[in-house]
């Protein structure tokens, strides 16, 4: 185990130290330019408090304000859009002690924000202990870190995180914006929750200025950030816009700089505002995401392993993205999603007979499986959704009743005001089906452990298969790449023919901006703050 433990080890620090001598390339060669004010369209977070939030609005919010221990490489740092290389973000160095202990050294001379109830003071290790065990104790993603057993205090710049067994996601959690920022205690002490504008306070490269609820958030330049030079930007203001054909109005008409937070068009937006904006930069990007129809496989009708493949085999996903993403999308897009290519295993490379549930379609079959499984008079089931998704959501709701109304599935559509939708299904906790978008987490383990271990708020479907359980622990447990791809890859095989979750196909993303952006590119996950440190205005 020493020796393997070091050569894994070795070998994750030889990727730092080429990442830090990457040249720029071309798109950064240009000398930046300092302030102006970036404008974004985009909704509302239902809440700031990042720790009590699973919402991808909160936590692109908050990647503003906040830092973590490590993090992702961003702008002229990065190699690809799904570069999850480690980085020193608070930390400044970690080491592992054994594969079960962690120790970080901290940055020294880091300040949070300058406001009250912190008034600039000095981030310790302290910070990161209540951090991390707040994020423990109230987060909905607080499964990522149920494995560590002890956060300690060494020091004033110095911890040390005690893990019950080998944990190969680790730093990759502790990298991902949605997860643990590092938070200031008095801010709760004195001002009771971080649900407030006021209370928003972090060492991040912006500040908080303003926020009219339903109106407008505004940022400013964190005038002490600990990364010299940056960010580049004065500020950024996100103009609370919540139909996205009205962002794309905004864009269009040269009010805002970005119809979305992270620049998303899909095809159809993009090939019509090139159009009428000719001017516009616009950049396709396959995107790590995944959208899916979820069903409470615990509870009859869709314990039965023949409805939920009666399911798979309604949804015309070749249909569907030839009609909507000009055939452009990914229609193999579980259980690992499509731009995870250095874990995912095609469908092409799976038994045809299984690998049909995942990208097949024959509503016949589907029919003869419901008529097999009692159900040849058809069956009605609600769907629970939030409306608000941007494209190409409600045509998604919309083709996916029609699909499953050919076999004899009648759907009963549920809509969900947003804040009720993110804490009650999306975590589970619906009748029946349910449907939409999931988010980009950036670790395999998300996408198989959290979606299919037994009691993980992210099993949306309430998976509960031995068999399964026993290759989920395994992968996270190993700490060998290699190794740990044979086991992901086994995982896939023998999910294709369970249909626990039926995958819909998943568009390309238009990464779209206006000319005088400059310096922005696209990461996978929620760190706004870091991909906007990098960005500037030239006008």
């Amino acid at each position: 185990m020493g020796r393997r433990f070091g050569l894994v080890v070795q070998a994750a620090l030889l990727l730092v130290a080429s990442l830090l001598v990457l040249p720029p390339d071309d798109a950064h060669a240009q000398t930046p330019k300092r302030g102006g004010v970036l404008r974004i369209a985009d909704r509302e977070a239902p809440n700031l408090d990042p720790h009590l939030a699973v919402s991808f609005l909160t936590h692109s919010w908050a990647s503003m304000v906040y830092s973590q221990l490590v993090r992702f490489p961003y702008g002229p740092e990065q190699k690809h859009a799904a570069d999850f290389t480690i980085v020193p973000d608070l930390a400044e160095k970690w080491k592992y002690e054994s594969p079960t202990a962690l120790v970080f050294t901290l940055r020294k001379g880091v300040r949070f924000h300058n406001k009250p109830p912190v008034n600039g003071r000095e981030v310790t290790a302290d910070d990161v202990k209540y951090s991390v065990e707040r994020f423990m104790a109230k987060s909905g993603f607080r499964s990522r870190l149920e494995i560590v057993q002890a956060v300690e205090v060494v020091d004033r710049y110095t911890v040390r995180m005690t893990l019950k067994e080998p944990y190969a996601p680790l730093l990759n959690h502790l990298a991902n914006a949605a997860y643990v920022v590092i938070l200031p205690r008095e801010v709760e002490d004195k001002l009771k929750d971080f649900n407030r504008a006021e209370a928003m306070i972090g060492t991040g490269p912006f500040m908080v200025k303003a926020y009219q609820k339903g109106a407008q958030i505004a940022f400013e330049r964190n005038p002490d950030y600990f990364v010299k030079d940056l960010p580049y930007l004065d500020g950024v203001v996100i103009e609370i816009t919540p139909e996205s054909t009205t962002r794309l109005s905004m864009l269009r008409a040269g009010k805002v700089d970005l119809g979305h937070m992270w620049g998303y068009l899909v095809p159809e937006e993009a090939k019509s505002l090139k159009q009428s904006n000719p001017e516009m930069v616009m950049n396709p990007v396959l995107t790590i995401g995944q959208g899916m129809i979820y069903m409470r496989a615990d509870e009859p009708p869709f314990n039965d392993v023949r409805v939920r493949r009666a399911v798979a085999l309604s949804i015309d996903r070749k249909g569907w993205n030839d009609s909507l993403h000009f055939g452009e999308g990914c229609t193999d897009a579980g259980p690992v999603p499509c731009a995870m290519k250095e874990w995912k295993l095609e469908a092409s490379k799976l038994d045809p007979a299984k690998a049909k549930y995942l990208v097949g379609y024959d509503p016949g079959e589907a029919k003869r499986l419901l008529a097999e499984a009692g159900h040849r008079s058809g069956l009605t089931v609600p769907m629970f959704h939030w409306p608000g998704y941007a494209p190409p959501w409600r045509t998604y709701f919309d083709l996916a009743g029609d699909n499953l109304g050919k076999i004899g599935v009648n759907v009963e559509f549920k809509p969900e005001e947003y804040g009720k939708y993110i804490s009650t299904t999306y975590l589970g906790k619906y009748e029946k089906m349910a449907m939409g978008p999931i988010t980009p987490f950036t670790e395999v383990d998300d996408w198989l452990y959290s979606a299919f271990y037994p009691e993980q708020p992210n099993n949306r479907s309430h998976v509960a298969d031995a068999e399964l359980n026993k290759m989920l622990l395994a992968q996270r447990r190993e700490l060998d790449p290699k190794k740990r791809l044979a086991i992901i890859h086994d995982i896939q095989r023998y999910l294709a023919d369970k249909a626990y979750y039926v995958y819909t196909p998943h568009s390309p993303q238009y990464i779209t901006h206006a000319p005088h952006v400059k310096g922005m590119k696209y990461h996978d996950g929620f760190g706004l703050g870091p991909r906007l440190m990098f960005t500037w205005l030239d006008k």
